[in-house]
């Protein structure tokens, strides 16, 4: 059922919602930091009805920085997820002492060959 014309609540039932709470206690749930609408959403209310009230009773908001959850915020959080940690000092010698035993053993297999061969490539 629609309002009646001059009225700025919907229904009653937003009407009922918003006499359990005074202008102060909105007034913190306002500086709380939140979004207006998820406030309006948490109190049952329309976020329409919602900034009538707070303009009739002449609270104040004052909106939360967007960056805090907009998309630089996430790529730049995933840019310091992606920075490699410097690499372990071992694991270069543990890679130099790989690369000796190949070749030792390359070594071997081609004097090996060459011997059955008694070709020298």
């Amino acid at each position: 059922m629609p309002a009646k014309k001059g009225t700025k609540y919907v229904n009653s039932k937003t009407s009922s919602i918003l006499s359990k709470y005074t202008p102060e206690e909105i007034q913190e749930l306002l500086n709380s930091g939140e979004f207006k609408y998820n406030i309006a959403k948490k109190l049952g209310l329309y976020p329409r009805v919602f900034n009538a009230y707070i303009k009739k009773h002449n609270l104040t908001y004052k909106q939360p920085p967007l960056i805090k959850y907009g998309k630089q915020y996430k790529s730049k959080k995933k840019q310091m997820e992606l920075v490699a940690s410097l690499p372990d000092p071992t694991a270069d010698e543990v890679a130099l002492e790989r690369f000796r035993k190949e070749f030792v053993e390359r070594k071997q297999k081609r004097m090996l060959k060459e011997l059955n061969n008694g070709v020298y490539d």
